[in-house]
């Protein structure tokens, strides 16, 4: 896939990372929340790389 399809399912990916770990912090599941927080830090660095290479 190129870049200009993959950007959205990058952004889509990681608001719904990002709400599910503001979702879980909110109600104390701390290991469940730090998962989703680690998935939204990955999706973002190959966000970033998918974005950088063009």
């Amino acid at each position: 896939m190129n870049e200009r399809r993959l950007r959205p399912v990058y952004l889509i990916g990681i608001a719904g990372c990002a709400y599910a770990f503001w979702y879980f912090l909110s109600f104390g599941a701390d290991l469940t929340a730090a998962a989703f927080g680690a998935a939204t830090v990955v999706l973002v660095v190959r966000l970033r790389t998918v974005i950088g290479d063009s």
